[in-house]
Formats: C-alpha cells, structure tokens, sequence
C-alpha cells in the first residue's frame, strides 16, 4: 500500500476513535442521568418570558397563543429588532408588551428586554418555537429542585410532515441535544440553546452576551455562568421542551450550522474538541477517496468502505440513544442513510463557513 494511504488510513483510525469516544460519552452520561420530578406544590415565582424578535409576524402569534395557556402565567414582553413586517402589530393585537431594541441583533435585543425584567426568573424563547400547557411550570419546578442560575429545556425539530427531510433534521438535532444534555447533567458541558433557557435574574450575565457580535446569546451567556461557577442545569421533562419547524432546504440548514460553528471559539473546551472531531470523522472520507483514486487500485475501495461501515455504527449508538431521549419512532431506512445526509449537511456547513458570507436574519456575521 503507498505510504500517503498509509497515513490517511492511520488518520482514519484516530478519527473514527475519537468519534467512538464521544458517542461513548453521550451514553454514559445519559445512563447516569436521573430525570427530575414535578413537584406537586403549586409555585409562587414569577417568571418573565423574553422573545427578541426580527421579521417574525408570522412565527410570534402563535407561540404567545401558547404562552397565554401556560398553567403557570408568565409574564411576555417581545422585543423587535428592526423588522419590516408589522412583529410589533402582532404583538399589540395580542395584547403583549413590544419594545423596540436599542442598538442592533438578537444579543441588543436581549439587553433591551432585561431592562424590563422585575421578576426572580427570566426565560429566553426564539419567537419561532411552541411550547405546551406545562413549559413554563416544568421549568420553574426544575429551578426550585435544583436552585440553579440557569435550567437548559430541549429543542425538538417537529417532523410534521413526516417526510424524509424533516426526519432527517429531527434525528440529527436529536442527537445534538443528547451530547447537550448529558454534558449538562454531568457538569462537563456549558451549552444549550436561547431558544429555550431559564435564567435566575439575578445571575443572568446580561453585560456577557457581547451584541457586537449578530448571534451567540446562549454561548456567550453559558461560558459565562461556568466560568463563574454558577450551577447549570438540564430539564429532561418532555413537558419542558419547545418544538421548532425543520429548515426548508439545504441552503438554509448549511447556512444555520456554518452560523453555530463560527460560535464554537467563544464556548467551552468540550464544544470546541467535539466539533473538531465531528469535522475530521468527516474530512477523513474525502481524503480517503482522494487517495484510493490517486493510488489507482480499486481493491483499496475496501478502505473507504470498511471506513463507512464503522462509523455506522457508531451513528446507530447515537441515533439509539437519541430516539430513547426524545421519544422519536425508529425507522431502519432513515438510519441507513442518516450518515451520507450527515456528512452531506457538515462539508456544506463548512464550505459556508470557510468561503464567508454567513449571514443571520438578514445579517452578515
């Protein structure tokens, strides 16, 4: 075999290693997770509700219909963030208080609204998401359990319809929020999303989220707490989790992940490690390729085949491990192709990054 694939096969090796050791992880932190009971006592904490919002006119009624329905009432107050297409009406028509941001992005936004927050928790929420009756009391119930600076919900993609793209993205999100939330539970992880966060206000580092930058309220927040030693939580409870709409094609999702990766410099060592294995596990199959054709014997297809078979298994770990979390129907077909869809959507979201261009809400980053 020529030296070069000797040494790509050897990288192959260490690649898929350091895959298997972070779907190990995964696992053995969610094994040894315990789930958090409700109480059954009512509770007398207010909570506000932030929803910073750009051009969501369509998305907002909806969620604040949820949040009106909440069984434990909550106080809204959106902040709209320069959009041109009536946010703020939709707002006033539901009778919710909208403010105008001061300066520009989601992280401004969030300043702006936290000025108006006079109650013991704040919860962030995207304006795109939908919670259930029970969101806002799963969360607190959580926070008196725990008495933590912040209480981290899951983030569902909703697969309706069910068709193969939505399953796609609502199993690959899955598995990302299984990472998060045994790295979470188990002290090793500052990580979650700000489209479903409850913050204790007086520990929320509003002067942290860094509104120069279009995006990242949650990294910049969450680094923050830890590096400060403030305990942060998880909440595995169905009830406490918020479900979003699936991207509608390629581009977008490209798009979104390039955006999250760009944020990986401003999180913790275990973000930035896994996210480094995650590009390499699936670098290592281009150059493989490169270097059968370049070698030009096509028995050494074996290599890139046998490279594919392995990682397949640790995808199925995984994708197990997720739909065990989550609630989520397993379909053979859907995990059979879930790795070429994988590495599909990694080597586009890092082509975006690499050629610039990243854009948010309209937005260069």
């Amino acid at each position: 075999m020529d030296e070069a694939l000797v040494f790509l096969v050897a990288v192959a090796i260490a690649s898929w290693l350091a895959y298997a050791l972070f779907a190990w992880k995964v696992g053995a932190r969610m094994n040894a997770s315990k789930p958090v009971s409700i109480p059954s006592t009512e509770h007398s904490s207010e909570l506000t509700v932030l929803i910073p919002c750009r051009n969501e006119a369509h998305a907002l009624p909806h969620l604040l219909k949820d949040l009106s329905a909440q069984s434990h009432p909550v106080r809204i107050v959106v902040i709209d963030d320069a959009s041109t297409d009536h946010t703020d009406l939709a707002a006033q028509e539901a009778d919710v208080k909208c403010i105008a941001a001061v300066g520009s992005g989601k992280k401004a936004a969030l300043k702006t609204g936290f000025e108006q927050v006079q109650t013991p928790w704040v919860a962030t929420v995207d304006a795109d998401v939908r919670v259930g009756v029970d969101w806002a009391r799963s969360l607190l119930s959580s926070a008196d359990h725990q008495n933590p600076a912040c209480v981290l919900g899951g983030v569902v993609i909703d697969a309706n319809p069910s068709t193969a793209w939505n399953r796609f993205q609502q199993l690959e999100f899955a598995v990302m929020q299984a990472w998060i939330a045994g790295g979470v539970q188990s002290n090793q992880l500052a990580m979650g999303s700000g489209a479903n966060s409850l913050y204790a206000t007086a520990d929320y580092p509003v002067n942290a989220l860094q509104p120069e930058w279009a995006s990242g309220d949650d990294a910049f927040a969450l680094l923050s707490l830890r590096e400060a030693n403030k305990p942060i939580y998880w909440c595995g409870l169905p009830s406490a989790r918020v479900y979003t709409s699936a991207a509608p094609n390629w581009k977008t999702l490209w798009q979104q992940r390039a955006r999250w990766a760009s944020k990986t410099g401003g999180q913790d060592a275990e973000t930035r490690q896994t996210a480094l294995t995650i590009a390499a596990v699936h670098v290592v199959p281009i150059a493989l390729a490169v270097g059968v054709i370049a070698v030009g014997r096509p028995s050494d297809l074996w290599i890139l085949i046998g490279y594919f078979a392995a990682k397949s298994l640790i995808d199925w770990r995984l994708l197990s491990l997720a739909c065990q979390e989550f609630g989520i129907p397993w379909r053979t077909g859907d995990a059979l192709l879930f790795q070429f869809r994988y590495s599909f959507l990694v080597w586009g979201a890092w082509w975006q990054l690499l050629r610039g261009g990243i854009r948010w809400k309209g937005r260069r980053i």
